[in-house]
């Protein structure tokens, strides 16, 4: 079974490229609360990596991953015995109102026509007082940097949004508690993603 292109990210030989990716999984691993029970859903989970390190450092959460691919959900169980998955359309998730602490969609609406229905499904089931991160690319500068890798600089085929840190905060309408640019804390312009944590 071949690894997703996520896998590829997190291995990936160019060591920029690996930093960048491992450093946004590390700056998400912080924000989530290190306490017994906490309820925390990986929305477009892919194949785990994610839960991995949230497990890493608390093993008595309760976590649960979603995703649209058979095959990745299929690698993130043998990668997360301790995790439940849902396999499905993120606009239709069957949870209850309200079921979550934290939501995590790292990487995920960029690649969602509907993404507005799908952030209304993802507020549905934050608990009141629940944390929402997300985080995603700055389309402009991953292709200014594929130039200066040696790569053709084209749009990204499977990303079909894209967005900035106004026009996120704009769509959730929630109470931003923190902001933060990836890899490293420099104006929007000049990095190559954000992560925005909000509160319900």
């Amino acid at each position: 079974m071949p690894g997703d292109h996520m896998d590829d990210l997190y291995n990936a030989k160019n060591p920029l490229v690996r930093f960048v990716h491992r450093q946004r999984l590390s700056e998400i691993v912080k924000i989530v609360p290190r306490k017994e029970g906490v309820a925390v859903l990986d929305a477009g989970c892919g194949e785990g990596h994610l839960l991995a390190e949230l497990y890493k450092k608390n093993d008595c959460g309760a976590y649960y991953g979603a995703d649209v691919t058979a095959v990745a959900l299929e690698r993130a169980r043998e990668r997360c015995s301790f995790a439940h998955f849902y396999h499905g359309d993120l606009s239709h998730l069957d949870f209850n109102d309200g079921s979550f602490d934290v939501i995590i969609a790292t990487e995920v609406l960029e690649h969602i026509i509907e993404y507005e229905e799908v952030m209304h499904e993802l507020l549905r089931v934050l608990k009141k007082g629940g944390v929402l991160i997300v985080t995603f690319p700055n389309e402009v500068l991953w292709t200014v940097s594929r130039f200066f890798l040696g790569r053709r600089p084209i749009k990204i085929i499977d990303h079909v949004n894209s967005f900035t840190p106004d026009t996120m905060k704009e769509m959730v309408g929630l109470a931003v508690v923190k902001q933060r640019n990836l890899p490293f804390s420099l104006p929007f312009s000049v990095s190559l993603g954000s992560l925005i944590e909000f509160r319900k």
